[in-house]
C-alpha cells in the first residue's frame, strides 16, 4: 500500500510538472504533426517539370520540327526559350540556370533517308543518382511523344497522298480505255475501206480541179491536197498497226501522270527499316556533372551535414538554460564576464569539438568506405566550419528563449527531424513548395548539405549563394541571442 502511495505522490508530480510546462506539450504534440503537414502540402514530386532550352540552327528542318511539335516540348518541360549556341546553353547548365540542354539534328531527314535515326541530344547535370532521374525520364517521354507525333501527322500525309494517287490512276484508266477504242476504230477493216475509198475520191477531186482555172479552184486544189496528205498520215499510221495510233492519241498525256505518279511513290523513303520509321529520333542523353557517385557516396556529405548541425545544435542550445539551472549564470551576471564573452568561449570550445568530431568521422569514411573528398581535407574543413558556426549560433539563440533543458533538447530533435524533410537530404528543394520551401531557408543543413556536396563529391569550393546563407543565420543568430541574454541578465 505504502509503495501505491509513493508512486501515486511520483506521477501526480510529474504530471504537474509536465502541465505547467505548456509550451514543451505543444511542442511534444503538435512538432511532429506541423512537419508531417507541411511536408505532405510542401512535396510535388510528380507535378516537377525541369527547365529546359532548346538548341537548334535557325532556319533549318531542325527549327521546322521544333515550331510544329512545340507543343511536345512545352508540355513536357517548364520551356525557358530557343538558343542556337550549344556552348551557351551548357553554360546555363553549369550556373544552374536550367536543368536541360535539348539538342534537335538540323537535318533529322537526312538521317532517316539514310537508314539511321535522328539523335536528339539532351544535356543534363546531377549528382543525385536517387532523385536525378527527373530528366532523363521527361526526355524518354519527350522523345516518344515527338515520334508518335510525327508517325501521326505522316499517316495522315500518306492518306492524302494515296487519295490523291487513286485520282491520278483513274484519270490514267479512263485515258488509256479513249486511247484504245480510238485504236480499234481506226485499225478496223471498216475504217482502212473507208480511208482507201477517200482517198480515191481526193485524187479524183485533185484531177478535176487541175483542169479548172480561176482563184477558187486554186484555193479547192489547195485543201484537196492538203487533206490528202492528212489522209495519207492516217493511213501510214493504219498500216503500222495500233500502238502507232495510241502514241498519236494520247501518250504524252499519259507520260505526264506516270512522271506525277512516279514522285509521289520517290517521297517514301526506300530501304529505311520499319524500326526507323516508326521511331525517327532517338535520344542521346549526356551528364554534364564532372563526377557521378554512387547513392552511398551521395548521401555521405549530407549525412555528414545533418550530423554536425545536429551536434552543434544540442550542444549550444543546453549551453545557456544549463547554466541557469545549475546555477551557474547567476555568477557570471556579477562577475567582469559580459554575455557577448560568454558565448564567445562557448562558441570557441563546440565549433573546435564539432569540426574535430566530424572531420575524424569524414576521415574514417574516406578510409573504410572510399568516400571520395575531391575538394581536399582543407576545404572540407573550412565548409564544415561555417557550417557548425551557424548551427551553434542557432542553438545559442534556442537555449537563450528555453526554460528548461527538456524544452530545448526537444526543439532539437524537432528541428533534426524537420532537416531530414526540407533540407534537401531525402528530396531535392526543386520539389518542395510553399510553405516547407521557406522553412528550409532558415536551417543550416539547407545550406550545409549543398556546400559539402560540392566540396567532397565535385572538388570545388562552396557557391557563394549557401556560404552567405550560412553567414546570415550567424550573424542573426548570435545577434538575438546576445540580445536576448543581456535583456534577461541585466547586463549590456
Amino acid at each position: 500500500m505504502g509503495y501505491l502511495l509513493r508512486t501515486k505522490a511520483v506521477a501526480a508530480k510529474e504530471f504537474w510538472v509536465l502541465v505547467r510546462q505548456p509550451q514543451l506539450l505543444v511542442m511534444l504534440l503538435l512538432g511532429p504533426v506541423v512537419i508531417m503537414v507541411l511536408f505532405a502540402l510542401s512535396f510535388r514530386v510528380e507535378n516537377y517539370l525541369p527547365r529546359a532550352v532548346v538548341v537548334v540552327e535557325e532556319g533549318s528542318e531542325g527549327e521546322e520540327i521544333f515550331l510544329r511539335f512545340r507543343r511536345q516540348f512545352v508540355e513536357r518541360t517548364r520551356f525557358q526559350g530557343v538558343l542556337r549556341d550549344v556552348q551557351e546553353a551548357d553554360r546555363m547548365l553549369r550556373e544552374g540556370r536550367t536543368d536541360a540542354v535539348i539538342i534537335l539534328p538540323p537535318d533529322p531527314s537526312r538521317a532517316v533517308a539514310e537508314g539511321r535515326q535522328a539523335v536528339l541530344e539532351v544535356h543534363y547535370q546531377s549528382i543525385n543518382p536517387i532523385a536525378g532521374t527527373t530528366v532523363p525520364n521527361r526526355s524518354n517521354g519527350l522523345v516518344l511523344d515527338l515520334n508518335r507525333a510525327i508517325v501521326r501527322e505522316g499517316i495522315a500525309t500518306e492518306v492524302q497522298n494515296i487519295g490523291g494517287t487513286v485520282e491520278e490512276i483513274e484519270a490514267i484508266n479512263r485515258q488509256l480505255e479513249r486511247v484504245s477504242q480510238a485504236a480499234e476504230a481506226l485499225t478496223s477493216e471498216e475504217a482502212r475501206e473507208i480511208t482507201s475509198s477517200l482517198e480515191e475520191a481526193l485524187v479524183e477531186l485533185e484531177e478535176a480541179l487541175e483542169g479548172l482555172e480561176g482563184r477558187e479552184a486554186e484555193e479547192a486544189l489547195a485543201r484537196a491536197r492538203r487533206a490528202r496528205e492528212l489522209l495519207d498520215e492516217l493511213i501510214a499510221a493504219q498500216q503500222a498497226g495500233a500502238r502507232s495510233i495510241e502514241e498519236r492519241l494520247g501518250i504524252t498525256e499519259l507520260q505526264r501522270a506516270l512522271d506525277r505518279l512516279s514522285e509521289q511513290v520517290a517521297r517514301v523513303p526506300s530501304g529505311v527499316p520499319p524500326r526507323v520509321l516508326a521511331n525517327p529520333f532517338r535520344l542521346e542523353l549526356e551528364n554534364l556533372a564532372p563526377f557521378e557517385p554512387t547513392a552511398v557516396e551521395f548521401y555521405a556529405p549530407a549525412t555528414l551535414a545533418l550530423l554536425i548541425q545536429h551536434i552543434a545544435l544540442s550542444l549550444a542550445s543546453l549551453a545557456i538554460v544549463r547554466e541557469r539551472v545549475s546555477g551557474a549564470y547567476e555568477f557570471f551576471e556579477v562577475s567582469p564576464l559580459r554575455p557577448g564573452g560568454l558565448l564567445a568561449g562557448k562558441f570557441v570550445t563546440y565549433l573546435a569539438l564539432v569540426v574535430a568530431v566530424n572531420l575524424a568521422v569524414a576521415g574514417v569514411l574516406a578510409a573504410a568506405l572510399g568516400i571520395p573528398v575531391r575538394g581536399g581535407f582543407g576545404r572540407l574543413a573550412a565548409a564544415m566550419a561555417v557550417l557548425a558556426a551557424a548551427s551553434v549560433s542557432a542553438g545559442f539563440l534556442l537555449s537563450v528563449l528555453s526554460r528548461s533543458q527538456l524544452q530545448a533538447i526537444q526543439v532539437s530533435m524537432l528541428v533534426f527531424i524537420a532537416s531530414g524533410f526540407f533540407s534537401g537530404f531525402l528530396f531535392p528543394l526543386r520539389e518542395l513548395e510553399q510553405p516547407a520551401l521557406a522553412v528550409s531557408y532558415f536551417l543550416p543543413a539547407t545550406y550545409g548539405i549543398r556546400a559539402l556536396q560540392e566540396v567532397m563529391i565535385l572538388g570545388r569550393w562552396p557557391a557563394l549563394g549557401d556560404l552567405l546563407g550560412l553567414a546570415a543565420i550567424f550573424c542573426v543568430s548570435a545577434a538575438g541571442a546576445r540580445l536576448l541574454l543581456a535583456r534577461r541578465g541585466g547586463a549590456s
